[in-house]
């Protein structure tokens, strides 16, 4: 296969490293203006600048590049090669999703992915597979937390650029805890939102606050920061029978601390030694697979010509769904509290 790779930041680093490592993949070509011919490590082949691209070999292309040119470039991708692997977020609003949405459906057979790698972390999957045994009974809530610092660069950053994100950090990280909401629980409404641009005062959320509803009723909440000065992922789903608490995150820094799952069970004062305090275990995961395992399902799915079974376009048709009904209500609540509103 030859794999084209539009992008060479932080994340098309990562799909490369994972690319160059599949047996199937006998070529990557690398398209980046901004990208040194003498990069160190780079085995690939990088496309000089104004060079054409090579659609006419192109197996599948891996999109990741800023928020506003990645509609574009898969937009031409699907329609030159039809086998795309885009980043999330899967545009920088809904209007820029329907675009992916229609020139998906021009191309017969089309394979559309998107990067939601959260899913296949192992605390994810072990907590997934315990809800599935049914032992810790039927689902009462959901809670997370993700959140980041920014960091000195931050305000620099194309993600403090409106015109460029579309969105802040809901839309930056956040997707990625509502599209574990919706692994877990299935369609959600939103009942509230408040979103505040408390610190960095780009324009955009620095801070979301959001509680849904599932269709069976099941409540969940998130928050998503990039005002956590301690970097944090946390998830937690509580049961009939006890709860599960997934937190840290095996990423490249490791600043999320330790990836770990908490599972207890519910006891009452008459089953354990101190009333609130059940016994619980606690597994650790110290390997993160979940680049490999997604690319792995994309270009599977390429080579066996059938549909892929995660990240696929209702997958994120379900999240973005979810993030434009939270900003048009976060919007609607700061009209209400304008001066003119009250009057």
């Amino acid at each position: 296969m030859h794999c084209l790779i539009f992008g060479y930041g932080y994340m098309g680093k990562i799909r490369y490293n994972v690319l160059r490592g599949h047996p199937a993949v006998r070529r990557i070509t690398i398209v980046d203006p901004a990208v040194e011919a003498s990069t160190t490590g780079l085995d690939g082949v990088l496309l000089p600048p104004g060079a054409p691209i090579p659609w006419s070999t192109c197996d599948a292309a891996f999109v990741c590049t800023p928020n506003n040119v990645t509609v574009d470039l898969c937009v031409e991708a699907l329609g030159r090669c039809g086998r795309v692997f885009c980043e999330k977020p899967p545009g920088r609003n809904w209007e820029d999703f329907c675009r992916l949405v229609e020139a998906a459906a021009r191309v017969p057979q089309a394979t559309l992915v998107f990067g939601f790698n959260h899913r296949l972390h192992p605390s994810v999957q072990a907590a997934r597979a315990l809800l599935k045994d049914g032992k810790l009974g039927e689902v009462l809530y959901l809670k997370g937390t993700y959140g980041k610092s920014g960091g000195t660069q931050h305000r620099q950053s194309w993600r403090s650029n409106p015109a460029i994100a579309g969105g802040g950090i809901l839309l930056d990280q956040g997707i990625h805890m509502l599209d574990l909401f919706h692994l877990f629980l299935g369609p959600l409404a939103v009942v509230d939102a408040v979103l505040a641009d408390a610190f960095w005062g780009s324009g955009l959320e620095d801070n979301a606050f959001v509680l849904l509803r599932s269709a069976r009723g099941v409540p969940a909440f998130l928050h998503s920061s990039a005002t956590l000065w301690k970097h944090t992922f946390r998830f937690e789903v509580g049961c009939r029978d006890g709860y599960l608490i997934g937190s840290g995150l095996l990423s490249r820094t490791g600043s999320y601390g330790r990836e770990q799952l908490v599972i207890g069970k519910r006891q009452f004062e008459d089953e354990a030694l101190a009333l609130g305090n059940p016994r619980e275990e606690i597994i650790h995961f110290d390997r993160d697979e979940s680049w490999d395992r997604e690319v792995e399902e994309f270009l599977a799915a390429v080579l066996e010509g059938r549909p892929p079974t995660h990240g696929t376009l209702d997958d994120a048709r379900a999240v973005m769904e979810t993030i434009r009904e939270i900003y048009a209500l976060a919007d609607r609540h700061k009209a209400d509290a304008t001066p003119a509103a009250r009057t």
